[in-house]
């Protein structure tokens, strides 16, 4: 019955020591890793995910770089400040290479940076090695007294990621893509949406397809205009219709009426397909709209 304490003493001391703390620090990144991956979205993704984006790599960091002469406060919060900037400098690497920020190359960054971490403080910048200074200093018989006004080593450090963090996120938003802002719509003759999806045969209904130019300068538009029915083997209904502007202007908006004509008793689907060309590149597909028409 008294194991028990003994035992968690022992699992605490483990975890006090270096090699606990780069065992655990190991595990947990594969741990998180594959939590991430099996279960995406679940609890055990955030409760293993959280630590593992803001905690872990700091902590890795601070065993390299500020592990001598630091409380175990300042050392939490290093951990948290220099995680937050790793994984800041991390989805910027990803950003500029052709893997792109996605899920799992942002994952596997992560695992990679601690294990790294961890392997470079065990083989090379060791937590517990002396520092310059301390082999330097002579004994003397009592402390000498701080100089007033000089900061805290690890107050200038914590400054010093929070200028760099500062920093790399004015890199990130100004070199950033932003998402195309084009629109477009499909209205009918008056303007107005179109609710009455029950067409008599015999008649016409003419759509028009609206674009609105969101991008940052002129760009050549196509709609390409055609249908899917439900029919008879071998009848045809409805010609494919193609139409063109170019050069709309950034803010400019472009409106082309197409005429449909129910002359079948079918079950219609129009297409609209969108495609933008900026100049002196090839054409890309953007988006569709589509509506359902029955007619009886």
């Amino acid at each position: 019955m008294e194991s028990a304490p003994g035992g968690t003493n022992k699992a605490i001391s483990f975890l006090m020591s270096n090699n606990g703390q780069r065992v655990s620090i190991a595990a947990f990144s594969m741990a998180a890793t594959l939590v991430l991956v099996l279960l995406p979205g679940s609890v055990a993704a955030y409760a293993f995910g959280l630590p593992f984006l803001f905690f872990v790599p700091g902590f890795a960091v601070a065993r390299l770089f500020f592990w001598n002469r630091t409380s175990v406060e300042e050392r939490f919060v290093l951990s948290l400040g220099l995680s937050i900037l790793a994984v800041i400098a991390l989805a910027f690497i990803l950003v500029l290479t052709p893997i792109g920020l996605s899920p799992g190359p942002a994952i596997a960054s992560l695992l990679v940076f601690s294990v790294a971490a961890v392997a470079l403080e065990t083989v090379w910048l060791k937590a517990d090695r002396p520092r310059k200074a301390d082999a330097k200093e002579a004994p003397v018989s009592q402390p000498e007294p701080e100089e007033p006004g000089k900061p805290d080593k690890v107050v200038a450090a914590m400054i010093g990621v929070a200028l760099v963090i500062s920093c790399i996120s004015l890199g990130l938003i100004v070199t950033a893509e932003y998402p195309s802002r084009t629109s477009f719509s499909l209205t009918g003759e008056d303007g107005m949406v179109v609710t009455n999806m029950t067409r008599q045969q015999d008649t016409s209904l003419v759509l028009v397809f609206h674009v609105k130019n969101g991008e940052d300068g002129p760009r050549n538009f196509t709609v390409s205009a055609f249908a899917n029915y439900i029919q008879p083997a071998g009848v045809h209904v409805f010609d494919n219709k193609s139409y063109r502007c170019d050069s709309l202007a950034k803010g400019d908006e472009w409106s082309q009426p197409v005429t449909v004509y129910f002359n079948q008793s079918l079950i219609y689907r129009i297409n609209f397909d969108l495609y933008m060309q900026e100049p002196g590149l090839d054409p890309v597909f953007y988006g569709q709209l589509h509506m359902w028409f029955i007619v009886p």
